[in-house]
């Protein structure tokens, strides 16, 4: 616990620091990319932007967690911010999800992700996407456009802008947070209860 918050301490000053030169532009970056994906009500007026990998354990972890969240709160949406870092793998899933986004699937396939026994490669993503109501050659066409290349390198540099180096990374506020200390930032896992605690000092 003391060495996480640790971490929490040195990125807030990084966060701190890039954010207000041009902390309108961040915000708008974070929190209203029109090519990120989103989940829950999309007129949310609480935001979770979610940093994460599909083979991070703790990211794993937070899948169930993030589902309870949309079901349970009906005015929060959760940005989802792919941010592949643990090799060709995560590459490869990150490109498979936002191709479903364009077939208006990304979180069904997202979560599957997450959450199969499976290991991730191209077969197992092309066989979970088609059991998921996929069409798996237009999904493998798309994700090697380069459209959704382009989608993952706007947020590998948003990241290395804001200095994140791990995974999962929260960044939670009001969706129309016009200042860069209006938000919440939690770098690791949490539980339910942290997420709840998050979302409601974000909405006081």
């Amino acid at each position: 616990m003391l060495m996480r918050n640790i971490k929490f301490i040195l990125f807030t000053f990084c966060l701190a620091f890039s954010l207000t030169t041009h902390a309108a532009s961040i915000l708008d970056s974070l929190f209203h990319q029109s090519s990120d994906p989103v989940a829950g009500n999309p007129k949310g007026k609480l935001t979770i932007v979610e940093f994460f990998d599909y083979q991070c354990a703790h990211c794993i972890n937070m899948a169930s967690i993030i589902q309870t969240i949309i079901k349970q709160n009906p005015d929060v949406r959760i940005v989802f911010k792919e941010y592949p870092i643990r090799g060709p793998m995560s590459e490869l899933a990150s490109r498979a999800a936002l191709a479903a986004n364009m077939q208006g699937k990304y979180y069904t396939l997202h979560h599957a992700l997450l959450t199969t026994d499976k290991d991730i490669n191209e077969k197992n993503i092309l066989v979970i996407a088609k059991a998921n109501g996929l069409d798996a050659a237009k999904l493998k066409k798309d994700m090697n456009s380069k459209t959704v290349k382009d989608m993952i390198q706007v947020n590998l540099a948003l990241a290395k802008e804001l200095g994140i180096a791990g995974t999962p990374a929260f960044f939670i506020g009001k969706t129309n947070a016009q200042k860069t200390e209006d938000v919440n930032f939690v770098l690791g896992e949490m539980t339910q209860a942290e997420v709840k605690e998050a979302l409601k000092k974000s909405g006081s």
